[in-house]
């Protein structure tokens, strides 16, 4: 028998109970006017997806690169300004007047180039950039790993451009490559200083927004692809998605040494084992700021399609479990036994008779 019928012979007995006092009281003075029923307000039932979640510390800054180390011998002459972005082709720095230029390329810079070296894949670099920049234009369209004649032609082209004599070799140090372009950051030498052969004259990294969340057992298992959620020092939120699961980059801390005012979980170490990669979907929306600590929402259960009402709308029954007030098409209420499944986001998943799209429920005020 469920809560409806149970009340109806009490409410009957409550009635005739009031009727004596009303026979009685027209004999005296006033009876009271009968109290109003409570306010209640409705909601639909919806179909929808839910998903609970947890919060977790995490670093957001720019994503790490490999460093710019100096080869040249002299003297340092100008630095790029902090968070200025250095492309292709462009100075990182000069070194007596003479520009020390970025080329973009995997294979770190470790000698000169010029006809007669051995072939290697540093030369396919060189004229992938010399292609890039438009110095090889007319003499070939296609790297190789083979300095010739018409390699050392491009390299002149190139030499005459940027200030150096044009004799087709290139020095060690004078190229540095790098996989991409990047963001100048602090530094550690200043203009005039002598320029050492094994210098890191700044710290760079990419112009890429990344957050590094560390891994530990009691978060859920994450995988590669999953949406998360990124929760700002605003309180602002922007979606993420996992891009990587692994051991963290190795200039990881060097890049956000600068840890900002985030949770004590939130600043990754060396000594982390594991980190999540997150690439947020709208970078802009996430500043302009290196080694912030934000929190990350993961998700620990999800599902996908399922009917949901306000949490406000359960009732819990006598017997034990939970019903829900359903207002019929002609206004009556009707109370009917539910199965719940995840709560999330004020929302509770529920199964049942009579429970479906559309349904107006009765929601607590």
């Amino acid at each position: 028998m469920n809560r409806r019928r149970m009340a109806i012979p009490a409410a009957l007995v409550v009635a005739a109970l009031v009727g004596s006092v009303v026979t009685l009281a027209v004999r005296g003075n006033p009876a009271p006017a009968a109290p109003k029923p409570p306010p209640f307000s409705t909601a639909k039932v919806v179909r929808t997806d839910l998903a609970t979640t947890v919060l977790t510390g995490g670093t957001l800054g720019y994503a790490p690169t490999n460093p710019v180390v100096n080869h040249i011998g002299g003297t340092y002459t100008a630095l790029p300004a902090i968070g200025s972005t250095i492309g292709p082709g462009q100075p990182l720095y000069r070194v007596d007047n003479l520009p020390i230029v970025l080329m973009i390329g995997s294979t770190p810079a470790y000698r000169a180039f010029g006809l007669g070296m051995t072939d290697g894949p540093d030369v396919a670099q060189l004229e992938s950039n010399l292609i890039a920049l438009g110095d090889a234009h007319g003499l070939f369209s296609a790297p190789s790993v083979h300095f010739s004649a018409l390699t050392s032609d491009a390299v002149e082209r190139w030499q005459t451009a940027n200030g150096y004599t044009a004799d087709g070799q290139v020095p060690l140090g004078v190229i540095v490559f790098l996989p991409t372009a990047v963001l100048a950051g602090a530094q550690t030498v200043a203009p005039g200083q002598p320029a050492t052969p094994g210098d890191s004259p700044y710290q760079v990294t990419t112009s890429s927004r990344l957050v590094y969340v560390p891994l530990n057992p009691n978060l859920p298992t994450v995988s590669v692809g999953e949406p998360v959620s990124i929760v700002l020092p605003s309180n602002a939120q922007t979606p993420g998605t996992v891009t990587a699961v692994g051991p963290p980059p190795p200039s990881l801390s060097s890049s956000s040494s600068s840890s900002g005012s985030g949770s004590g979980s939130g600043s990754s170490s060396p000594s982390t084992a594991t980190v999540l990669t997150i690439t947020p979907q709208d970078p802009g929306a996430t500043g302009t700021g290196d080694g912030v600590g934000v929190q990350v929402s993961l998700t620990i259960q999800r599902a996908r399609g399922v009917l949901a009402v306000p949490v406000s709308a359960l009732l819990a029954l006598a017997g034990g479990g939970y019903g829900v007030e359903i207002v019929t098409s002609s206004g009556l209420h009707q109370l009917t036994g539910v199965t719940t499944g995840i709560f999330a986001g004020g929302r509770v998943q529920i199964s049942g008779r009579g429970i479906a799209p559309g349904v107006t429920v009765v929601v607590a005020q």
